[in-house]
């Protein structure tokens, strides 16, 4: 397979899933474009590409070269109508701006491969096999640099605003979070999820089966970080909340094949 764009690095790599990307700044509703993804719409698109590169040449092995070349360039249309209707949270002021947008490439390519016969575990795997190979092609120092930025003082300060922030529950769409310190011991800093707003995403466009396995991809990008992600469950799972918990430097034990459930295949 060539070598993973920049561009699907971004979008696949450091913000893969739910989990180890930093706070942006609360911005002022004032500096929110009006709409987000007719604002980014062209970059959007071309990230979508790049994504559809790499699917392409996993596809190719159940498909054919002609069956994955069909798939892309259906989804690349599907994408691009879906894109106008995505909800609205936040844009760039919301930090989970990027991971509600590959929820959406993750739904567009469950939709496109599920009418040639895969399940939400199939494209789940399809999608978490790019992730690892994105996050292997990455400079390993720039992981782990925004990794060990993520237990800086700045940094868990601003991850407390904004989970209060979610609280309020201005975006229908949203997740909403809640801060927990850590204790240094166990953890040294976390999150509780009540709501998510890719499990939103996926449940209103008919892809719910799928999104067990998006969550998984966390696991990688803490792993490539540094950050010690470790979890008991998540609300696409079943649970009641998604409890993210970090260990600056602690191991990460959980994957695909201690993660993917089997009762969704």
């Amino acid at each position: 397979m060539s070598i993973l764009s920049r561009r699907r690095f971004l979008v696949l790599g450091l913000g893969c899933a739910c989990g180890c990307l930093l706070p942006a700044p609360l911005l002022a509703a004032s500096k929110t474009p009006k709409n987000y993804y007719a604002e980014n719409r062209d970059r959007l698109l071309a990230a979508f590409a790049d994504t559809c590169t790499g699917a392409r040449a996993l596809m190719a092995d159940r498909l054919g070269a002609r069956g994955a070349a069909d798939a892309c360039a259906e989804a690349r249309v599907l994408f691009a109508r879906l894109l106008s209707g995505m909800p609205d949270v936040g844009g760039a002021a919301n930090r989970n701006q990027p991971f509600l947008e590959a929820a959406g490439q993750l739904t567009t390519l469950h939709l496109v491969l599920s009418r040639r016969g895969f399940s939400g575990r199939d494209t789940g795997r399809l999608y978490y096999d790019l992730n690892a190979q994105s996050l292997a092609q990455a400079p390993a120092e720039q992981l782990q640099a925004r990794g060990a930025a993520l237990f800086s003082a700045a940094n868990r300060a601003a991850l407390a605003a904004w989970a209060e922030q979610t609280q309020k529950r201005r975006y229908p769409g949203d997740w909403v979070a809640t801060f927990v310190p850590g204790n240094g011991a166990a953890f040294d800093l976390g999150y509780d999820y009540t709501e998510c707003g890719a499990l939103k995403y996926f449940r209103d466009n008919g892809a719910e089966d799928v999104a067990p396995y998006f969550c998984i991809n966390d696991f990688l990008s803490s792993k490539a970080m540094g950050t010690g992600l470790f979890r008991k469950g998540t609300l696409a799972s079943g649970a009641d909340r998604c409890d993210f918990r970090y260990k600056q430097g602690g191991p990460v034990t959980q994957d695909w094949d201690t993660e993917a459930p089997t009762k969704f295949a």
